[in-house]
């Protein structure tokens, strides 16, 4: 729920952040992904820079409105004033034919000629062609595998522009009239998110999550109906483009107010008002997402059509491929609306997603990255719930380095790194929480240990469990750690602030 001041925060943006500027705010939260950083933060700045200029407009035509009333009221009083003063003339004997005009009336002459002038510099700027001009909507695709950062992208983006955001699982769409959701569903949940403001939610974003499961299906059993595959892609095609939405929806009743209606008649007011909105979707950004697993081998495919069947079918990956410059690309960045046809969705909804970029494949130097780097990290997220509990926990990069490699191995992307990280940890969060363990360092031998007991095939070395280490340990702990990690040893001579002896 958006609290009122996150509301005012964007309605008082009066400048718009550059995308160098969005582009920063995602280099702190998101590793690598260089180009769809760049391609989300110039198509989100170009649409806010509509939604301005619509609105900018629309404020032009008020104003020449307001002005036109104004002048003619002023023209009104003028006529009232000339008229009184031919009168009170008159009543005071002078019949002279050039009655003189009072300085009132003057003064009001010369300020309906400013008015005029103001009325037609107005009329010449709305006259303009480029005032005619309406800037199209640029919603965006995302393509890339699972855990890739697609979702991730999006949801930092809105909260650095402090708009509402919601994001909807494509799966449970169905066509309406069948059990499931509406896609009039996706509109409500970012009504709700903007804590039912209507001029917020407008504004908002919408995240359509596992999109390529809306692709058609290659075969359908005899009699059936495809209404979660393109029968939902159809219904979508008004809500990308800009449509009014109607829809009923229950508002949930302020507790304080509902208080005051209580002592005031003395009657219970209702828990939820149901209430009708409508909605225009012509400024809310549509954002697509999908893993597309197998649109890299229909590009692949295309890009290599001397392949024989035989040849094609032996080839192991098709995530990279192999340019004029002898550079591995990324086969799912190659991508053209065709494949995307051959794929499964419908020419119509493709050409309400004119931004398609896709996101590179995470190696293991990335997941390494994204394990320390970013300000919300895991590992960030982790030391600093053990800190809350009064121990300090640490990993070396020998450590962190066999996660990646195990997330790799996975690929379950950089969301797989928390599961492994769960379960590195499990017996640290159970025994550590009211225990005299002040101190925990996590090894490779320890990470070694966790994987020979999950079964995996990873190739591993030496292991050992977790050690505990108690206040009266701290040195013995910073010693083991600059065992295995000199860059840690530094981090925590800055911590402790003295060194370290071997008893």
């Amino acid at each position: 729920m958006f609290k009122s001041s996150i509301v005012r925060k964007f309605h008082e943006l009066k400048t718009l952040p550059p995308p160098k500027v969005l582009k920063q705010k995602l280099d702190d939260y998101i590793i690598g992904q260089e180009k769809p950083k760049k391609i989300l933060s110039v198509a989100v700045y170009n649409h806010y820079l509509k939604i301005k200029d619509r609105e900018e407009k629309v404020q032009n035509v008020s104003q020449l409105d307001l002005l036109k009333a104004r002048y003619q009221n002023e023209v009104d009083k003028l006529a009232i004033a000339k008229e009184r003063a031919k009168n009170d003339f008159s009543s005071a004997g002078n019949n002279n034919q050039g009655t003189p005009v009072p300085a009132t009336t003057q003064e009001f002459e010369i300020g309906l000629k400013s008015m005029k002038a103001r009325i037609s510099a107005q009329e010449e700027k709305i006259a303009h062609s480029d005032f005619q001009l309406q800037l199209a909507k640029s919603n965006i695709m995302l393509i890339g595998p699972s855990g890739s950062g697609k979702t991730m992208l999006t949801t930092t983006m809105a909260k650095h522009l402090h708009v509402p955001i919601s994001i909807s699982d494509c799966t449970q769409l169905t066509q309406a009239g069948y059990t499931g959701d509406d896609v009039h569903e996706v509109i409500k949940r970012l009504l709700i998110n903007s804590n039912y403001s209507k001029d917020l939610c407008e504004k908002g974003i919408v995240v359509l999550d596992e999109v390529d499961k809306l692709a058609k299906k290659k075969s359908k059993d005899s009699g059936g109906k495809d209404v979660s595959g393109e029968g939902v892609q159809q219904s979508l095609l008004k809500l990308l483009e800009g449509h009014q939405v109607e829809f009923y929806l229950d508002r949930p009743v302020d507790p304080k107010e509902a208080d005051r209606q209580l002592r005031k008649t003395g009657v219970h007011s209702p828990m939820s008002i149901r209430e009708h909105y409508s909605i225009n979707t012509e400024n809310i950004l549509f954002v697509l997402s999908g893993a597309f697993v197998g649109l890299d081998k229909i590009v692949y495919r295309r890009l290599n059509p001397q392949l024989s069947d035989e040849e094609f079918n032996e080839i192991k990956n098709y995530e990279f491929i192999i340019n004029s410059n002898d550079n591995k690309v990324s086969t799912l960045s190659l991508a053209q609306p065709e494949d995307l046809v051959n794929f499964g969705l419908i020419p119509e909804m493709i050409g309400r997603v004119p931004i398609v970029t896709a996101l590179e494949p995470l190696e293991e130097s990335d997941l390494f990255n994204i394990l320390s780097k970013p300000k919300n990290s895991f590992v960030k997220q982790y030391e600093y719930i053990f800190q809350k509990i009064g121990i300090t926990l640490k990993f070396t990069s020998k450590a962190l380095k066999k996660i990646s490699k195990w997330a790799l191995i996975n690929k379950t992307g950089a969301r797989g790194l928390k599961s492994i990280l769960e379960r590195v940890l499990l017996e640290c969060n159970y025994d550590c929480p009211e225990s005299g363990i002040r101190y925990i360092l996590i090894t490779e031998k320890n990470v070694n240990h966790i994987i020979k007991e999950s079964g995996h095939s990873l190739k591993i070395g030496e292991s050992e469990p977790i050690k505990y280490y108690s206040r009266a340990d701290q040195d013995l702990f910073r010693i083991e750690a600059a065992k295995e990690d000199k860059e840690l040893e530094k981090d925590l001579d800055k911590l402790f602030g003295t060194t370290p002896t071997i008893k």
